[in-house]
């Protein structure tokens, strides 16, 4: 496999695209659909008076309950993530992330502050981030292409939690689940490639 092409990235540059960010008060939380009922059946009536036997009564099939959709898997081995773990260490740099993205993870209340180091990559153009929550609460994985940007909450285990994805000089918005777990697959693999090949 051929080395990627890569160089520590000034977070400069991430710090520059979520800037450009404007605020937003949307919560993540998504609506789930309303569950769907078993269609009803009535029996015809007919015009001959009823019959002395018991009638049984055809069974009722539950709605189902709405279901939060399930956690994406690990993608990143164990291995894999103590390498990041370790760029993210000695490498990494200490970033105030924009409160507006950590306001809508849930990870902060309105503009407060939150740090975390973090270690940068770049491929093609393309800035490819991850962020050390604090408290081992987790990571932020971050991806800045063209104007647009999508950053990944997962827990310490890499597994997908939330995510949001902005355009530059438009609000950000918290992505539907089903959309951040396709984009992370792409994201997860990267660094699994990048990890294996330095």
């Amino acid at each position: 496999m051929a080395h990627l092409r890569h160089r520590p990235i000034a977070i400069g540059a991430a710090v520059w695209m979520i800037g450009t960010v404007v605020a937003s008060q949307s919560g993540l939380a998504q609506p789930a659909p309303p569950p769907l009922a078993a269609p009803q059946t009535s029996s015809p009536q007919t015009a001959s008076p009823p019959v002395a036997s018991p009638q049984v009564a055809s069974p009722q099939v539950p709605a189902p309950a709405p279901q939060a959709p399930p956690p994406a898997t690990q993608s990143l081995t164990a291995a894999q993530l103590q390498k990041i773990d370790g760029w993210i260490a000695d490498k990494g740099r200490d970033i105030a992330v924009t409160p507006i993205i950590t306001d809508i993870l849930g990870l902060t209340n309105g503009s407060q502050a939150l740090t975390c180091r973090a270690f940068a990559a770049e491929e093609d153009g393309e800035v490819h981030q991850i962020y050390l929550l604090p408290d081992g609460k987790g990571y932020l994985e971050a991806h800045f292409y063209k104007d647009k940007l999508d950053v990944y909450m997962t827990d310490k285990s890499f597994a997908l939690v939330a995510a949001v994805e902005g355009i530059r000089g438009q609000k950000p918005a918290a992505a539907t689940f089903a959309d951040a777990r396709y984009g992370f697959g792409f994201e997860s693999a990267w660094w699994a490639k990048y990890a294996d090949a330095h």
